[in-house]
């Protein structure tokens, strides 16, 4: 009995440090490929709760983290295998950057200040606005998602453990500086 308590407690004390070591994974400098045929370069930020800021080729985005079932539409719109990104980390961002979604609130009556204030504000907003539009589209035309394989694999489609995407070039493969 003694040991359960005394793992469990090893394990609440430590539950933050194997958080931080997961998100760091997300963190800092990835640029495409140089054969990749399109020049990305993203910046992530530190996550705070799930929420973060990121640059893309020096334009702000706010980010998340995505859950299992995001990943699991994100492989179905793909085409590929179930559980492609089971063990990935990945990062989904608004396809507008925070001054355009900032933008889109304010000309709209909304709070714009509050809307942007996160990652999960902003991605909610836009998706009820997508949802309202006469032809709403599909998630992932709407998102932008960087992803790292936690076990180095490569994705399908890709020759790099780790790959970009949005709906304007597709899956790019990046390299962490």
């Amino acid at each position: 009995m003694k040991e359960v308590i005394l793992i469990s407690m090893m394990t609440t004390l430590l539950a933050p440090f194997f958080v931080q070591a997961k998100t760091a994974m997300l963190e800092g400098i990835f640029t495409s490929l140089p054969d990749a045929g399109f020049e990305k370069n993203v910046f992530i930020h530190p996550l705070m709760q799930g929420n973060g800021k990121a640059e893309i080729n020096g334009e702000g985005y706010l980010t998340g983290a995505m859950s299992a079932d995001d990943k699991l539409l994100l492989e179905s719109y793909f085409f590929w295998e179930e559980g492609s990104l089971s063990k990935a980390d990945c990062l989904s961002f608004p396809a507008q950057q925070t001054t355009q979604i900032e933008e889109i609130a304010a000309s709209n009556g909304d709070d714009a200040a509050q809307i942007a204030s996160s990652y999960v504000n902003a991605s909610a907003y836009l998706d009820k606005k997508n949802a309202e539009a006469l032809f709403p589209l599909p998630k992932y035309k709407t998102r932008q998602v960087l992803c790292i394989s936690s076990e180095g694999k490569h994705f399908p489609q890709t020759s790099a453990s780790i790959f970009f995407y949005n709906a304007q070039v597709g899956v790019i493969p990046m390299l962490k500086q």
